[in-house]
């Protein structure tokens, strides 16, 4: 089921109750569960799911695929992408696994397959059975101790065992390079976690293929740890694999599904793509996130602001940007007032002239290409200016995609940098 981000659907507590086979009492319970899971997960106050008093269903905040139960998954288009495009699925992935893992996975090669296929968990699974058949003549070894009874002594021998040897023979325990370490475990647990929920069955079969290649292993331990830097060619995929195992997993509790499912939180996602993208237009820049400026004093005590991107140049700042995810819907955009007295403090505490609000353009393609800035609004006061933007990210995983988004930031930025001067 595939909703958009901020827009109500109408009917969907109905829908879910006839295509589960329950009340809808009972979708609102699970619904309530499914909400405290990921409010625990993102750190959420309030419920990123709410419901209105006739039935209309409405994500705020939150985007991905969310497993209500075992019949129904929650697909939440984030409201910058067109959920009447096959493609805003992998636009999604590319960006749920840059901002968790701080690099690009296979921008340039996912199939666009997926975009018939139409479930996001088979594009995740093709992600992971491309990154691990790349690394397939380098799989992962360590070393581990086995123990075994037998009469040829092949290892070290507990001697005690010479004397009074067992009836299959002397306890010898060898030192062996072994595919069974909790590396290969966190892969094992995400293709058993994958293999149920993708609706490709040559996916499937392909994920089956890849447990057997993987080989049985021990159950992933609590805390997973990275890889060790002999491993680092395996370094995607596993961190692929982590995701899938934190988030996908469906742990089955009394016959329903707790996992929490493949999701990210839309505002600190946006933040965080922004700050990547301008980081690598402007290479000649210290590009600070969250940096804290000096705005004046409580008593004793400074008074700190923290604007989300700080583009230092000789220890100074001459402009800022700040991500902005929120516009009003169905209306002509326009910088807000509390934006503009927010910004106007960040600009005298940084002692900049510039500020870039950037928010997350809600025009198709068409309209406005991949990487377009678009100007939509801009205020001066005595010598400071604000200014307000729509960045368009749609086909942002298509090939040479992320490349076009900062193409379009460093011819965005730069005019800004140089009337700052």
């Amino acid at each position: 089921m595939v909703f958009q981000e901020l827009r109500s659907r109408p009917g969907t507590t109905e829908d879910i109750a006839a295509h589960s086979g329950i009340s809808e009492g009972e979708v609102l319970m699970q619904l309530r569960e499914l909400n405290d899971r990921v409010r625990t997960l993102l750190g959420y106050e309030e419920d990123p799911i709410t419901v209105s008093g006739a039935g209309s269903w409405k994500a705020d905040g939150v985007a991905g695929l969310l497993r209500l139960n075992p019949r129904v998954e929650l697909e939440v288009v984030p409201k910058f992408l067109d959920p009447s495009t096959g493609s805003w699925r992998r636009d999604f992935f590319l960006l749920a696994v840059l901002v968790k893992t701080g690099h690009l996975l296979l921008h340039d090669e996912i199939s666009a397959a997926a975009d018939e296929l139409g479930d996001l968990a088979t594009l995740v699974a093709q992600s992971l059975l491309r990154l691990c058949a790349e690394n397939e003549r380098r799989p992962i070894r360590s070393y581990r101790r086995s123990w075994r009874t037998d009469f040829a002594i092949d290892g070290d021998v507990a001697w005690e065992t010479v004397y009074l040897p067992d009836a299959d023979g002397f306890s010898v325990s060898r030192l062996e390079l072994s595919r069974q370490n909790q590396y290969n475990a966190v892969l094992a647990a995400s293709v058993r976690t994958l293999t149920p929920e993708v609706a490709d069955a040559d996916t499937e079969s392909q994920l089956r293929l890849l447990g057997r290649l993987i080989g049985q292993q021990p159950k992933p331990a609590t805390d997973l740890e990275s890889l060790p830097p002999r491993h680092q060619s395996w370094k995607q995929p596993y961190e692929l694999a982590r995701m899938i195992v934190d988030g996908m997993g469906l742990n089955l509790d009394r016959g329903t599904f707790t996992g929490p499912g493949f999701i990210l939180s839309t505002w600190s996602a946006w933040e965080y793509l922004c700050e990547e993208v301008v980081r690598r237009a402007l290479p000649n820049h210290q590009v600070v996130g969250q940096k804290q400026w000096a705005l004046g004093h409580r008593g004793s005590q400074t008074v700190y602001v923290k604007p989300d991107i700080s583009p230092m140049t000789g220890g100074a700042a001459q402009f800022l940007l700040d991500a902005k995810y929120k516009t009003r819907l169905g209306r002509a955009p326009r910088i807000s007032a509390g934006d503009l007295y927010e910004s106007l403090a960040f600009l005298n505490a940084a002692g900049a002239s510039k500020m870039l609000l950037l928010y997350p353009s809600l025009h198709s393609l068409d309209d406005s290409p991949l990487g377009a800035w678009r100007r939509f609004d801009e205020v001066k006061v005595d010598g400071l200016t604000v200014e307000g933007l729509e960045i368009q990210v749609q086909g942002l995983a298509r090939r040479g995609g992320f490349n076009a988004l900062v193409s379009g930031a460093r011819k965005a930025i730069h005019p800004a940098a140089d009337t700052s001067q």
